[in-house]
């Protein structure tokens, strides 16, 4: 928000909000997946239907990122002089980036991830206190340790504080079920996973 900006002039952060105010997000898949095609087709370049799924789904931040990547791959297949972009070309030419996105995902990446996103300790996830701010983001952190890492439930709940097994399940149910009614929870789950992630 315009009046949250650090080291601005009050002048300029009042002009700021007279102005419509939105926050926007990372485009979703299948627009990710329009936008290669489109550039493709403007740069003359054929890109098969699997490379740009490949490629939308290796980079989900920004669309200026995703131009990039675009750009490295279509350079590579003209000086390779290859007309279609296929499966292997995205590969070789993005290696360097699938690489670093698959970098290791631990309990402690999230739980660290998740308290900096709801503004809490870590020691209150880890910890006893089960007021709803603090055992929403605990459950939250718990429902993405399971979707992003292979640890199993008791492993998940040693990593929180030596919590049952039980209570992450519970905590992991209790989050999907939030996500289909909540759609502030929800949201904030999406961002959460592209944090991580990224």
């Amino acid at each position: 928000m315009p009046a949250k900006i650090e080291g601005m002039d009050d002048r300029l952060k009042s002009r700021f909000s007279w102005g419509l105010t939105l926050e926007l997000e990372p485009p979703e898949l299948e627009m990710r997946v329009a936008i290669l095609q489109k550039k493709a087709e403007a740069a003359g370049i054929s890109i098969e239907d699997e490379a740009a799924l490949f490629i939308a789904n290796l980079i989900r931040s920004n669309v200026r990122e995703l131009e990039g990547a675009f750009n490295r791959v279509s350079a590579s297949s003209r000086f390779m002089n290859r007309p279609v972009i296929d499966m292997d070309l995205a590969r070789t030419a993005l290696q360097d980036i699938i690489a670093e996105k698959h970098k290791v995902i631990t309990a402690d990446i999230i739980i660290d991830a998740t308290a900096k996103y709801y503004r809490i300790k870590i020691s209150d996830i880890l910890g006893k206190k089960r007021t709803r701010n603090i055992a929403r983001p605990r459950q939250v952190a718990m429902s993405l340790t399971k979707e992003l890492t292979t640890l199993s439930l008791p492993s998940i709940g040693d990593a929180f504080g030596g919590r049952d097994h039980t209570t992450v399940m519970h905590g992991v149910k209790a989050v999907a079920k939030l996500r289909e009614e909540d759609p502030e929870l929800a949201q904030d789950y999406e961002k959460l996973l592209i944090l991580i992630q990224n």
